[in-house]
């Protein structure tokens, strides 16, 4: 598996029934070169956009989600070596939703920020069951959504130190708006279009993902569950790779062979296997 030039040889990821995650990469990363740019192939414009940094709106986390057993159980031996050189945008997803992605994505994040001290953001793509704002206690937007049509990218502060997020957000012309506090009024009560990503919006989130890169590490996206119809699968192909959560007491083979059909077997790369039952038990 390649990823930012380099050469990643990853192994399956656990979590056990107390959703403790054990995390082991094979072998580490190797530095590949990275081949020149085609001069023949045609730019893609960029939408320039800015970051507004948003002041912390609680101290506390979700304890039941983001707990010690659970982001200090990840082994990082894949960044151990040349940790201070690697810049990731991953995605966590699963086949089903409630198979603990967003648990997953909310761990890690607070793992890679306390681990490498590099400054993290976590950004919610889940938009049509958003849960990280309520996690890291930040409103829901303005957020992701709202990003994608504007020029500012408001991320929130949260009580882990450089550790940001950047909540769901609203799809503009749904009929809402945000304050300055965050807080959201309606200008419309017309709702009967649930909110959804659509193709022609994957430029927009690739300028996103690009303004995030120039001052982030470290991307997290908690994304939705691949096995539903209205989630673009071409958005993942922003992201450096994906890591998929299977929950070892509900997800059948089937599920993922499905996942397969629709993302290309070269972006998974690696497993959390969840709810396993201890080898001691």
């Amino acid at each position: 598996m390649i990823i930012n030039g380099l050469n990643v040889k990853a192994k399956v990821i656990s979590m056990n029934e107390e959703n403790k995650t054990d995390i082991h990469i094979e072998e580490g990363i190797s530095r590949l070169p990275i081949p020149p740019a085609n001069p023949q192939a045609k730019a893609i414009t960029q939408i320039p956009k800015s970051i507004v940094l948003n002041p912390i709106r609680r101290r506390t986390v979700d304890p039941q989600t983001v707990a010690f057993p659970y982001y200090n159980s990840f082994n990082y031996s894949l960044l151990s070596k040349e940790g201070n050189e690697v810049q990731l945008a991953l995605g966590i997803t699963s086949a089903n939703a409630g198979e603990g992605k967003s648990l997953v994505a909310s761990n890690l994040a607070v793992s890679l920020t306390l681990g490498y001290k590099k400054k993290t953001i976590l950004v919610d793509l889940n938009i049509q069951h958003p849960t990280l704002h309520e996690v890291f206690g930040a409103p829901q937007g303005p957020g992701l959504l709202d990003a994608l049509s504007s020029s500012n990218i408001h991320v929130w502060q949260t009580a882990v130190d450089h550790l940001h997020l950047l909540s769901a957000g609203s799809l503009s012309g749904h009929g809402q708006q945000w304050g300055a506090n965050g807080n959201r009024f309606h200008r419309s009560l017309n709702f009967s279009n649930p909110q959804r990503l659509r193709l022609e919006q994957m430029t927009a989130f690739s300028d996103v993902i690009s303004a995030l890169q120039q001052d982030y590490e470290f991307i997290v996206v908690d994304m939705p569950a691949m096995n539903t119809e209205d989630f673009p699968v071409l958005f993942a192909n922003r992201l450096d790779g994906v890591v998929m959560v299977v929950d070892s007491t509900m997800t059948k083979r089937h599920d993922v062979e499905k996942v397969f059909r629709r993302l290309n077997e070269r972006q998974v790369i690696g497993f959390i296997l969840n709810r396993v039952k201890d080898e001691q038990e």
